[in-house]
């Protein structure tokens, strides 16, 4: 058996194949007899079966596969972006994420309805102007017939120019008392028409709706269940959109509040509620943000309170028609402009010297934060093999372009095992501090024992098969580890086919942990790869930390040799009170498991799931509970569907 798992060359022969199918035949045999082996025992099994795994033969065989999905998904990338477009829709099928979104619309089930309940009343804020009348009729609808009854419906007309609008509403307020409504004279803008439906409400919150958008009929039923036991300033659901059929299509699954997600654009959508009391203190919306206005509130609301809910459902369906931006991102240009003021403007009140640009698509942006351009960065590489980091260190260093940020030190920590004299040279040759290390593979261990070694500010922790694709990679992840509130900070690493290997860590899927999207190029059913955002975990195959936090969390636990070691790191910094963050704006090359056996060890698995247990229980709030957990594709859950959360 080791003689086989040690050939490289040439094919295996039948004696070879014999004694693999012997070993698996034996370890089928160990589980099917149940034997109450030691803890020990697994583990020599594991290890075996992991070698099996790792071996040249079966890594072989998979080559085929892995090739033709690299090449289609490289295919896919070009024509996607080409005047060929047509070709790649045939290709993937086009009609089937909108089937599978389908099918999962007929499975969704109402909410359950707890046991005892506070009734509070909810209004709904409707501004009007020269609507279509089956859309708003279908918009108005949606409120009558909600689940939940106390609720009102606030109605603003801003100087409509249709005459049927006016009368159609006196007609319904004059029938059903709940519905309050008013005609302004002159134009008041967007936000002036919300702030005049406003002086109407009187509920304990407000919930704002358009005029040709439509809500869940259990809408307002899932809002009254998730301040039951809180006061949240703000809640959002997830939504989706209707086509020209009036078909439900393209949801939006949106994680737990991300703060840092929200700098990049309103990805809290439509279905806001705010406590009106919170509303009143603020002065409801500003009207020279029109178009971005409810982003200027969110933003606002956010800088002053974490009391921000999600309710994880679909309570929204916005309308896609030719004047709205749900089919065209840029359809009101203006709305570009008042969301980068109002962001600037939040963004200032954290960091003076924070710059806010506009993103690449409409109504997005980004933030760069400050950072002084002495902020000494310690870059601390663990290395046994001499190939592998001399590539990384091209990339870092000889090639400038691929690193803008000069203040830098590098620490290489060399595993003085294989071929030591070749590590000798290069690193003979290298400006770098040197640290050996002499004991069997812990990852954990040796970027403890290089951190003890650096100088910097800033910790980067990078594996030695990772280069930069970017100049500002690392002046990227330091601008972020340089706020006192983050922790952590990650990169967004890619296979050589261009598939996605790190978008940030998923708690509760996998094996405990697994990296959301790892080996495709992303999900019709998560939106958010290009955005920085807040997430659970990073990798530590290039991981950014300030020394100071580094220290006061006590480093990687050094239980965790191969596995789990830069999760439990990140999970302990948000047990601290701070936020870790994944930036796709630093982008690497990743070769993965170049420099180790790939496989998760029986006793690192049993230690994390014990020490985490409430967190893996919960579920990672920055994850949607509709997508998959099985697999690291967010593809979306259609069996074994479970009642989400009320509110996360």
């Amino acid at each position: 058996m080791q003689e086989l798992l040690r050939r490289a060359d040439s094919p295996p022969s039948r004696e070879e194949l014999l004694a693999l199918a012997g070993f698996l035949e034996e370890a089928l045999a160990h589980i099917e007899a149940g034997e109450k082996q030691s803890v020990r025992h697994y583990a020599e099994l594991e290890r075996r079966l992991l070698d099996i795994e790792n071996s040249r033969f079966l890594r072989t065989l998979q080559w085929p596969g892995r090739f033709l999905g690299d090449w289609k998904g490289r295919l896919g990338q070009l024509l996607l972006r080409s005047p060929l477009h047509p070709i790649y829709l045939k290709l993937v099928n086009p009609h089937f994420t909108a089937d599978r979104y389908r099918l999962w619309v007929e499975s969704e089930q109402a909410p359950r309805q707890p046991s005892r309940m506070r009734e509070l009343l909810i209004s709904v804020i409707l501004p009007v102007r020269n609507p279509q009348r089956h859309w708003l009729e279908a918009a108005v609808a949606s409120v009558l017939h909600q689940t939940y009854g106390c609720w009102q419906l606030c109605v603003c007309d801003d100087a409509s120019e249709l005459s049927w609008a006016a009368e159609y509403f006196s007609a319904l307020s004059a029938a059903e008392p709940r519905i309050r409504f008013v005609r302004s004279g002159e134009r008041l803008g967007i936000a002036g028409a919300l702030n005049r439906a406003g002086e109407l409400a009187s509920g304990e919150y407000a919930g704002f709706l358009d005029q040709d958008d439509v809500l869940a009929p259990y809408a307002l039923d899932c809002v009254s269940q998730a301040v039951q036991d809180a006061q949240p300033d703000l809640i959002y659901s997830d939504e989706d959109y209707l086509d020209s059929q009036g078909r439900r299509v393209q949801p939006i699954f949106k994680p737990a509040f991300s703060p840092d997600l929200l700098r990049c654009g309103m990805y809290l959508g439509h279905f806001l509620v705010v406590r009106t009391a919170t509303l009143r203190e603020m002065g409801w919306f500003r009207t020279g943000y029109d178009g971005s206005q409810d982003y200027d509130l969110a933003l606002r609301l956010a800088g002053q309170s974490t009391a921000i809910r999600h309710i994880p459902r679909v309570l929204y369906h916005w309308r896609q028609h030719p004047e709205s931006t749900a089919l065209h991102a840029a359809a009101k240009p203006y709305t570009q402009g008042a969301g980068l003021k109002a962001l600037s403007e939040a963004v200032a009140q954290r960091d003076a010297g924070a710059v806010v640009t506009a993103g690449a698509s409409p109504n997005t942006y980004r933030v760069h934060w400050s950072a002084p351009a002495h902020l000494q960065a310690s870059l601390i590489v663990c290395s046994r093999n001499a190939t592998l980091l001399t590539r990384c260190l091209e990339a870092i260093q000889k090639n400038a372009k691929h690193t803008a940020h000069t203040h830098r030190e590098i620490v290489i920590v060399q595993h003085r095992t294989g071929d030591i004299a070749a590590m000798d040279r290069l690193l003979d040759a290298t400006a770098c501090v040197r640290v050996p290390y002499t004991g069997p593979f812990n990852f954990a261990a040796m970027n403890n024992l290089g951190a003890r070694h650096a100088t910097g500010d800033v910790l980067v922790f990078m594996n030695d098969d990772v280069e930069p694709l970017e100049s500002d990679w690392l002046t990227a992840m330091l601008r972020h580890a340089n706020r006192r509130n983050v922790g952590a900070v990650g990169a967004k690493l890619i296979y050589p086919s261009g598939a996605i290997q790190h978008a940030g860590i998923v708690i509760g899927i996998m094996e405990g942990a697994g990296h959301l999207h790892r080996n495709t190029f992303g999900s019709p059913y998560w939106n958010w790869l290009p955005f920085t955002r807040n997430v659970s975990a990073v990798t530590g195959a290039c991981l950014a930390m300030r020394k100071s936090v580094f220290e006061e969390l006590g480093g990687f636990d050094e239980s965790f040799p191969v596995n789990y070691n830069d999760v439990d790191l990140c999970l302990r910094a948000r047990q601290a009170g701070y936020e870790v963050i994944v930036e796709p704006a630093a982008l690497l090359r990743h070769y993965e498991c170049q420099s180790r056996q790939a496989g998760v060890r029986l006793e690192e698995r049993y230690l994390f799931e014990q020490r985490w247990a409430a967190c893996l229980d919960r579920g990672d709030a920055f994850y949607s509970p509709h997508l998959r957990r099985t697999i690291e594709d967010a593809g979306l859950e259609l069996q074994d569907l479970v009642e989400p959360p009320a509110w996360r």
